[in-house]
């Protein structure tokens, strides 16, 4: 069922969406002096191939290969007849099916004189056996980490990848709208992720906090536990291989509606070039008896769907990009309870 879904749609990621997004990377491997780029991918690595391919594995890795000119190289050691769906979702690429893809590649580059210095993506975590087969076919290059250099590219995102994680937001909120008919955190998480299945998502994963005010935490729920009378329910989904977050509070009797309002009002605010640090402090003396307890900012930056860039513990990347995309997470308390949320925003543009 899943392959089905996964099927690569023109509409919605035209070819030429594609081609500009690798020719933005070729610009920035030029600006830095790279012949190559090298990314890997896998189940939970899938983003950056995904973003320049439209092809999201599953249960499978591979390496896809950018030279200066030409179509992209995706190796990976499934069977042919697999490939030929990657094929089908990847109209980039020549697809090889090799049982030593890293060996497949670097002969390539072997073979090409000019190619001196490849960049590779989150280098120091590329699977060793793979990064040994590189290396030894490919001997005389020169390996650079190349991991800013993609984040660089990734800091806009087209009207297309827009698009595309609208409709996974629409999909969340919709997951998280489903009336809370249970009293158990682990069946209202199967409610929510059928609905979003049910609707389209080819991936979700839910986490609650069933009881708010005794632990944060948001966790998986493997086993039966009662919901308190505030809790929280996170939503990781994704459509076509882009990915959103959405966390939401429960109280009865509207307890937390004023500050669901705040948050709204405190993300329609943000906008390119003002941190967010700075956004939340003027921000949060407009909620009476609330306290800000901690924040998150999170971006698609390379191979993982979502990555943290910054926190209230952890001070970095926190300053919205004209274009941009990221996920905020904040934690608050109202007159000393919990109430947590995150949301996707996009700043700067209509969406």
């Amino acid at each position: 069922m899943r392959r089905g879904l996964m099927q690569w749609n023109p509409e919605e990621l035209p070819v030429a969406v594609l081609e500009a997004r690798i020719e933005l990377l070729r610009g920035e491997m030029k600006r830095v002096g790279l012949d190559a780029f090298i990314l890997y991918t896998n189940l939970v690595r899938p983003s950056a191939v995904a973003h320049l391919t439209g092809f999201t594995p599953y249960w499978s890795e591979g390496l896809l290969l950018v030279g200066r000119t030409g179509r992209l190289v995706f190796a990976t050691a499934l069977s042919n007849r697999v490939a030929d769906w990657i094929r089908s979702t990847n109209p980039v690429s020549e697809v090889v099916s090799t049982p030593r893809p890293g060996k497949l590649l670097g002969d390539r580059l072997a073979s090409d004189a000019a190619v001196k210095r490849v960049g590779v993506l989150e280098l120091d975590a590329m699977p060793s056996e793979l990064a040994g087969d590189l290396a030894a076919a490919a001997s005389a290059v020169e390996w650079i980490d190349g991991s800013t250099s993609f984040a660089r590219v990734r800091r806009r995102i087209d009207t297309a990848e827009q698009r595309l994680l609208a409709h996974a937001d629409a999909l969340a909120v919709a997951a998280l709208d489903q009336p809370a008919t249970t009293t158990d955190a682990g069946t209202l998480a199967g409610i929510v992720e059928q609905h979003a299945r049910l609707a389209g998502a080819e991936e979700i994963y839910v986490a609650l906090a069933p009881d708010l005010v005794s632990d944060r935490r948001l966790n998986r729920v493997s086993k039966p536990a009662a919901l308190a009378n505030r809790f929280a329910v996170r939503a990781s989904l994704a459509y076509k291989g882009s990915w959103v977050r959405r966390t939401r509070t429960f109280a009865p009797n509207g307890a937390v509606a004023d500050a669901d309002v705040w948050f709204a009002g405190v993300v329609r605010d943000i906008e390119p070039g003002t941190p967010i640090t700075s956004r939340l402090a003027q921000n949060i003396t407009s909620l009476p008896g609330a306290t800000l307890e901690g924040w998150m900012v999170e971006r698609c930056v390379g191979s993982y769907p979502l990555t943290v860039t910054a926190s209230s513990r952890s001070p970095g990347d926190d300053l919205p990009t004209e274009g941009g995309f990221l996920v905020l997470t904040v934690e608050l308390k109202l007159n000393g309870v919990p109430w947590i949320a995150s949301t996707p925003v996009f700043v700067g543009t209509s969406t």
